[in-house]
């Protein structure tokens, strides 16, 4: 009910996302954090995976290939608009959708759910910043990620190294606590980069 209370304040404060609960409500933040402390994780079986990001950075296409077939809908104009699980042999994953309206994830089941994670991937394709907001959030609740920059075969080759350096200057200047791994991948030619096949191993070991 707290969340709910506090929730229904902040649309009504027109807050859409952490980053600017932050700047504009830091009462707020910090009775969300505590809520958000106090939330038990939910109770899961196995391996389970949280693929986020926002819409068009090749979500689906992963989830296909990770799972080793054609499961999730790719493509302009295919979004999710719930989470979805997706069971694999050895793990399940988990679809989340790339929320414009962040505020929606501050409940106290998305909050547990979160919590209750294996693992958790932040997909980019350009920036850290496309989705900070999103791990701002998760480094509050204590949780830690990984950041996966997908379709890195779009980066030329000669500029690639010029690129993974700017992400990480960018987490060190964005603050980000939670951050485990970066890798540099391409879900649609998987083969490309060595960092593909550490990032299956690191979700499957």
């Amino acid at each position: 009910m707290r969340f709910d209370a506090l929730n229904q304040q902040l649309k009504k404060k027109k807050i859409e996302s952490f980053e600017e609960l932050e700047k504009q409500d830091k009462e707020a933040k910090k009775a969300l954090t505590q809520l958000a402390k106090e939330t038990k994780p939910a109770q899961m079986q196995g391996t389970n995976i949280g693929l986020f990001g926002l819409t068009s950075t090749g979500k689906s296409t992963m989830l296909n290939v990770l799972l080793g077939r054609n499961e999730a809908k790719t493509g302009a104009g295919e979004t999710t608009t719930q989470i979805t699980p997706y069971a694999g042999s050895t793990f399940t994953l988990w679809d989340i959708p790339g929320r414009n309206d962040e505020v929606s994830y501050l409940s106290m089941q998305y909050i547990s759910f979160f919590k209750g994670l294996t693992r958790r991937l932040i997909l980019i394709q350009a920036t850290v910043k496309e989705n900070s907001s999103m791990m701002k959030l998760l480094d509050e609740l204590g949780l830690h990620y990984d950041i996966v920059f997908n379709k890195f075969d779009k980066v030329d080759d000669e500029e690639q190294a010029a690129v993974k350096q700017q992400i990480q200057s960018e987490i060190t200047s964005l603050g980000l606590r939670g951050v485990k791994k970066t890798y540099f991948v391409s879900a649609k030619n998987p083969k490309q980069f060595d960092d593909w096949r550490n990032m299956v191993h690191d979700l499957t070991g």
